[in-house]
């Protein structure tokens, strides 16, 4: 009798454990990848376009509160990232996160300054946003 609730018990623990971890790994996401609450359904204020040749333009200008969309027009998988590479930190809100071939994805920008963004797969494809 005591053997089977300890078992019961220690199934029960194990259980308990593993539906822990699993949760945690869906909802956490990789380091840089931007959160959903990023995305948006705003129109964009401005588009930015990567391409083979990296993004263009070079420089985009808009006001803090003003929704950019990210165009991917590669054959791979890129992913937006804030400046500097590798850690991402200078501006949060450009931490788009992966963006497959031919997908657009939206951001909403808060954050006040001029800053520096990469593809994180290609760090040497880089560009710059002010936001006012």
């Amino acid at each position: 009798m005591k053997r089977s609730i300890i078992f019961i018990i220690g199934a029960v623990a194990i259980v308990a454990v593993i539906a822990v971890v699993l949760t945690g790994m869906h909802s956490a996401g990789s380091p840089g990848q931007a959160s959903s609450s990023n995305n948006t359904n705003q129109p964009a204020a401005a588009t930015i376009t990567y391409t083979s040749s990296g993004f263009s333009p070079d420089l985009t200008t808009v006001k803090a509160g003003e929704a950019v969309a990210f165009v991917n027009k590669d054959s791979s998988e890129i992913q937006v990232d804030s400046n500097p590479h590798p850690v991402h930190t200078d501006d949060t809100d450009l931490n788009v996160g992966p963006i497959s071939p031919g997908a657009t994805k939206t951001i909403t920008v808060t954050k006040k300054g001029t800053f520096g963004f990469h593809n994180h797969l290609e760090p040497d494809d880089t560009a710059k946003i002010t936001i006012q």
